[in-house]
């Protein structure tokens, strides 16, 4: 990888330091500040994050050309997530109903069926995601504000973006000399598992409604065969804004108090 700018550019030298230990790669950057010697991984992260800040920038003041465009994105998304969740545990796909009887209404005196959902596990997932999302608003709130915060943490709100780096279960009959995608029923549809997760970030109050999420990128993964993936099951979420946008419904009080 390599960024060229007439102010910053970044190396990706692959230079082994012998002195350090085998195996370990450095990357060089030269800054307005001078040269910066980083590791692969902190590079990496550097890249990801000047990339997306660069592209943000660009749809701020897209060019006429670009404005019409129909395949480019025009949202100019934050570089920077506005919420990171990470859940630990089964993700548990929700909307797979099976047939639990009949019931009358006793107004009307219709009889209709009862269906209810199939997967037992969509409550217990629902209900991780809730509090690993509240511990993500308050930990988000410490960061920003410097204090815990006092009542309730106002929902995101405005147009949204999610990406979600679900880790599933791995079979313990998949290959071990070969990779391996979790392609199987057993590790549940991506829509599906999107349902129950939006809806536990939802319950958690995180956003004011699941509705306001206008774009997602999902992705299913086994444990350690991805970026983002855990060493467990779980999932990584993050909620992005839209520059300029207005993404609190209110405004929190926060106490200096950790």
């Amino acid at each position: 990888m390599t960024l060229t700018d007439e102010s910053f550019a970044v190396y990706c030298a692959g230079e082994q330091i012998a002195e350090n230990g085998p195996g370990i790669t450095y990357v060089y950057a030269r800054t307005p500040i001078g040269r910066v010697r980083m590791t692969a991984d902190e590079a990496d992260d550097l890249g990801h994050k000047l990339i997306a800040a660069a592209d943000c920038d660009r749809r701020l003041h897209l060019s006429d050309e670009d404005a019409a465009n129909p395949y480019l994105d025009p949202y100019p998304w934050a570089p920077e997530p506005a919420l990171t969740i990470t859940v630990h545990g089964r993700p548990a796909p929700q909307g797979s109903k099976k047939y639990a009887g009949h019931r009358r209404n006793s107004a009307s005196g219709r009889v209709s069926a009862v269906l209810v959902e199939q997967s037992k596990r969509v409550k217990p997932w629902r209900a991780l995601v809730l509090t690993a999302t509240q511990t993500a608003m308050v930990a988000e709130h410490i960061k920003r504000y410097g204090g815990r915060p006092v009542g309730p943490v106002p929902p995101l709100d405005g147009p949204l973006a999610a990406e979600v780096v679900f880790t599933v279960l791995k079979p313990t009959s998949a290959p071990k000399r070969r990779r391996t995608w979790p392609t199987t029923r057993h590790s549940g549809d991506l829509d599906k598992l999107l349902r129950s997760t939006f809806d536990g970030i939802a319950d958690a109050e995180a956003i004011a409604d699941d509705s306001r999420i206008i774009r997602v990128t999902a992705e299913k993964t086994f444990p350690g065969e991805h970026p983002d993936a855990l060493d467990r099951p779980g999932a990584v979420i993050r909620l992005y804004t839209l520059t300029g946008a207005d993404t609190m419904t209110t405004t929190t009080v926060t106490r200096s108090d950790r």
